[in-house]
């Protein structure tokens, strides 16, 4: 148990995590890359984490990031990667609860990610500790708040990225459309060719028009156990180096 840096082999980013909490995985590269931030937006991160969504995008776009961390360990470290990486002037890590965003980061955003806990309470053994089961788990905010809290953040065609599990796209599409989040696009995620997707991601626009493009599914691994080459250029893997 501890610390230990990673070094994500993109652009000189190095990566601190610690055991005690919630390490980030596949789901938060694939939510990264499915975003867009433009130049000069302001992009919010509900529930950040140790704030690898925007150390990563910050890299890429020169725009205005928000980190919001509920738990306090999590987000000090979060404040750690984002100096390790010396991106202080565009990420800003915040420990506070999302439902007090608006209020938390000044105003209104233009873009709102999110990378939400999964599952409801009781859905699983959550023998982990407390600081993961908070992670896992709808234990400290419901999918409704999220949804109800992203809608807040947002005006009039603002935008909103999420990832969830895929057996809740319909409960997920029905709460985003109730707060006038409108999907605009969906991408599943299957681990391989013919696979029950395990993932969805959708994007939404605040009171945009109705009519979704459903996208090509993402595939993880070809037929053997290797990274597609589309997940590869994600991770920034050459075929050579592995």
């Amino acid at each position: 148990m501890g610390e230990r840096t990673d070094d994500l082999q993109y652009k000189g980013l190095m990566f601190i995590q610690d055991d005690r909490y919630f390490s980030f995985g596949t789901d938060a590269v694939l939510l990264a890359r499915f975003s867009t931030v433009k130049k000069g937006e302001k992009a919010v991160d509900f529930g950040t984490g140790t704030g690898i969504i925007p150390v990563l995008l910050a890299k890429d776009t020169d725009a205005s990031f928000f980190g919001i961390e509920l738990q306090e360990g999590p987000a000090a470290l979060a404040e750690r990667n984002v100096r390790l990486n010396g991106l202080e002037d565009r990420v800003t890590i915040i420990n506070g609860d999302i439902r007090d965003s608006l209020r938390l980061t000044g105003g209104y955003a233009d873009v709102v990610i999110c990378n939400p806990p999964y599952d409801r309470p009781g859905s699983g053994a959550m023998k982990d500790s407390c600081e993961i089961r908070l992670a896992r788990y709808e234990i400290g905010i419901t999918l409704e708040e999220i949804v109800s809290s992203a809608s807040g953040m947002l005006q009039t065609a603002g935008r909103l990225y999420m990832i969830h599990r895929a057996k809740r796209t319909a409960e997920l599409i029905y709460l985003m459309k109730q707060y006038r989040l409108e999907p605009k696009q969906m991408r599943f995620v299957q681990s391989q060719e013919g696979k029950v997707p395990g993932y969805v991601l959708v994007k939404c626009v605040k009171d945009g028009k109705e009519g979704i493009d459903v996208l090509p599914p993402l595939i993880m691994y070809d037929g053997n156990g290797e990274l597609t080459d589309e997940v590869r250029r994600m991770y920034h893997i050459r075929k050579d180096s592995i």
